[in-house]
């Protein structure tokens, strides 16, 4: 892995979140949030099913100004070294990711273990709660969903539920935040937002958004 206190490093880190706030400002409408994250040392724990996850989570953690890991697998690293840089952390350096966790700074993982399609979640693996039990932290659950709704692009929705201690239920806790979500979309009108989500990054706008004002105009 690379030092990140090394100057080209720091330059580096600069060049991969500019790519990945662009990433998330270029292929979505926007992201919109329902919650807030507690200012404490976390385990993030979120489904998978967008290529969009990590960067969101990277978006979680940049609106909090909270230095943020992603656990990921060593295959994924070694093709791209230099996401190092804006907190990917191979799954093996459990040691690592419990020396940030007592540093007092958020790890986040994907307790399904892979992406999937986009559903009820899938079987879960115990290492978020582990995390958590030997860090002394408590486990947050993010619910996540990109989807194409009633515009021209897909929009991000996140759904922050409550910390709760590792000796609780986690399939309980993220699979009852990922269902209400869910339900939110499903009962609210394609071009509106569900109620109490805001717009925390704006994006693409439609064609017939971009070319609204012109039209208006004039009709005057």
């Amino acid at each position: 892995m690379m030092d990140p206190e090394r100057p080209l490093a720091r330059l580096l880190k600069l060049f991969v979140e500019g790519f990945l706030l662009l990433s998330l400002k270029g292929s979505l409408r926007g992201v919109y949030l329902k919650g807030e994250p507690p200012q404490e040392p976390l385990v993030l724990a979120l489904n998978h099913h967008s290529f969009f996850d990590g960067h969101l989570v990277w978006l979680l953690g940049r609106r909090a100004r909270r230095p943020t890991s992603l656990l990921v697998a060593e295959e994924n690293l070694q093709a791209f070294p230099v996401l190092s840089l804006a907190g990917a952390l191979p799954t093996g350096r459990v040691r690592e990711a419990l020396r940030r966790l007592r540093r007092g700074e958020w790890v986040a993982v994907f307790p399904e273990g892979e992406l999937r399609h986009p559903g009820a979640l899938g079987p879960l693996r115990p290492g978020a709660l582990w995390l958590a039990q030997r860090a002394g932290v408590r486990v947050l659950p993010v619910a996540t969903r990109v989807a194409l709704r009633g515009f021209e692009h897909p929009e991000a929705f996140l759904l922050v539920g409550s910390p709760f201690s590792p000796e609780e239920d986690l399939r309980a806790h993220l699979g009852g935040l990922l269902a209400e979500l869910d339900r939110a979309l499903r009962e609210t009108h394609p071009r509106a937002l569900p109620p109490g989500f805001r717009e925390v990054l704006k994006g693409r706008r439609s064609l017939e958004e971009r070319v609204r004002p012109l039209v208006e105009a004039l009709r005057r």
